[in-house]
């Protein structure tokens, strides 16, 4: 009897510390998740900042490594959605003001233990100078991004591997 409660003790302790592990990221399911394609083209005039995260959720998803010195005590992060690319890995799409003239969407791409795989910018606007916006179509294995400077657009193509890195074709 008491070797049955031991073991019974014990799962429990480890289901406890698995459930505790899994749930450190449970706020992710607060925002939407999204089918691809879609097009991302977000900018000033049709973004409505959200909740943003806090700063113990950015170190936890490791945003200060991504945008690294243009993260201050002005900017702001939040999710936008999370795009379902693939079952091999996870996929977030975070809106980013460094500053009151910028906005970017990034995409990162996580493993399953939510280490960072890879980033890429989808959408940036600036309305500072006006010189410079992108927008993108995401698609499931492919970003194709649109660059415009002074409105002349360049595209480029990115390719999303099957273990979440991306790489510029």
């Amino acid at each position: 009897m008491k070797t049955t409660f031991k073991i019974l003790l014990f799962i429990a302790v480890i289901a406890t510390a698995t459930s505790c592990k899994s749930n450190k990221y449970s706020f992710l399911n607060e925002y939407p998740t999204k089918t691809v394609p879609l097009v991302d083209s977000t900018n000033f005039s049709n973004h409505a900042e959200g909740k943003l995260l806090t700063k113990s959720q950015q170190e936890l998803l490791k945003l200060p490594s991504i945008f690294e010195d243009q993260l201050t005590e002005e900017s702001k992060i939040g999710v936008s959605y999370l795009p379902k690319l693939s079952e091999n890995f996870q996929s977030v799409v975070y809106y980013f003001y460094p500053n009151n003239n910028e906005l970017i969407s990034m995409l990162v791409t996580y493993d399953k233990q939510f280490n960072i795989i890879n980033s890429q910018v989808l959408a940036y606007d600036e309305i500072a100078e006006g010189m410079l916006r992108t927008t993108s179509t995401l698609n499931k294995n492919s970003i194709e991004l649109v660059e415009y400077i002074s409105d002349s657009p360049s595209t480029i193509i990115f390719n999303i591997l099957e273990d979440g890195n991306i790489t510029r074709d």
